[in-house]
Formats: structure tokens, C-alpha cells, sequence
């Protein structure tokens, strides 16, 4: 398998989808910081990491600058669209994407990547299209898990990557 880019949904799958907003109605979002790791090693590993979600926040942003994602596409219905945009950014087609998604949104482009995947915690028609799903749920761990499943399944390890000298 030859994956050139993972392409990330990110409420349910970068996050557990909970949403919390301040007093002053500004939102607060959790990360995983293994899934970062995982996120930073198949980076350095080849593979390009994006993402689409259908909604934008600041604290996402935040975290896509920390893990040196540059493609990013927001408030998108149609996730196919902005995937094949990112595709023609990159001069790649879908047959080299892999997506992972976990709600009725993100069935269509699941559908049309090379390889779709899903955290434990996606609904049942997203796990039941998926060609591989996660042990772990969304935003505790699934993408690092997902991230370490492509690699291996391109026979890299990611942790043999790991340069204790540096820090990503």
C-alpha cells in the first residue's frame, strides 16, 4: 500500500466531539498529544497529513500550526470536494488518500479513498464502510493508532523513527 496522504476529520476523531464553550461562548477543544506524536511521525515517515471538518475554531487552528498541518479545509458539507482539492494541490488523486472519519458526513469520501478508517467510536454505517477501524476512540488515541496501522502497513515502524536527540 502507498499512501501519500491521511486526510483527518477532526469532532469524533481528533477529539472525542464533545464541545465545551466558555462563559463568553468561546470554544474549548482537547487533544491527544499521542495522536500529535503519531501525527509528527508519519510525517516524517512520507505521508502528508490533512484535514476537513465541518466546523472552524481557534483552538484548532492552534493545533494544526503545532503539528505543522498546512492543509486544512473548514466548514466543508462536502468532504469529497475539498479532498480532491487538496489532491489537485498536491497532484494526487484519491487512490493515493487515506480518510478517517467517524460520522454520516464523512461516508462519501470514505467511500472513494484508497483506504477509510474510523475511531472505535464512529457510528455503525461509518465502522461498517471502513477498512480499518481503531481499538481506541476519537480524540483518546484513534488517530495515533491509525497513524502506526499506515505505517506498518507501508512496513514502516514508526517508533523506530524516533531520534531521542529531537523533538518534533
Amino acid at each position: 500500500m502507498s499512501i501519500k496522504l491521511l486526510a483527518l476529520d477532526v469532532d469524533g476523531v481528533m477529539t472525542d466531539g464533545t464541545i465545551h464553550y466558555t462563559e463568553h461562548g468561546e470554544e474549548i477543544k482537547a487533544f491527544n498529544a499521542h495522536d500529535g506524536l503519531g501525527i509528527k511521525y508519519l510525517q516524517k515517515a512520507g505521508v502528508d497529513v490533512a484535514v476537513i471538518s465541518g466546523r472552524q475554531s481557534k483552538p484548532l487552528a492552534r493545533r494544526l500550526s503545532d503539528l505543522g498541518i498546512r492543509r486544512a479545509r473548514f466548514k466543508c458539507v462536502d468532504k469529497t470536494a475539498a479532498l480532491l482539492d487538496i489532491c489537485d494541490e498536491l497532484g494526487i488523486t484519491l487512490e493515493d488518500c487515506a480518510f478517517m472519519g467517524d460520522d454520516w458526513i464523512d461516508l462519501d469520501v470514505m467511500r472513494r479513498v484508497a483506504y477509510a478508517m474510523a475511531p472505535a467510536s464512529a457510528v455503525a454505517e461509518v465502522k461498517e464502510i471502513a477498512d480499518w477501524t481503531s481499538a481506541k476512540i476519537g480524540g483518546h488515541g484513534a488517530v495515533r493508532e491509525a497513524c502506526e496501522h499506515l505505517a506498518g502497513k507501508m512496513g514502516v515502524r514508526l517508533v523506530d523513527l524516533v531520534n531521542p536527540k529531537e523533538y518534533l
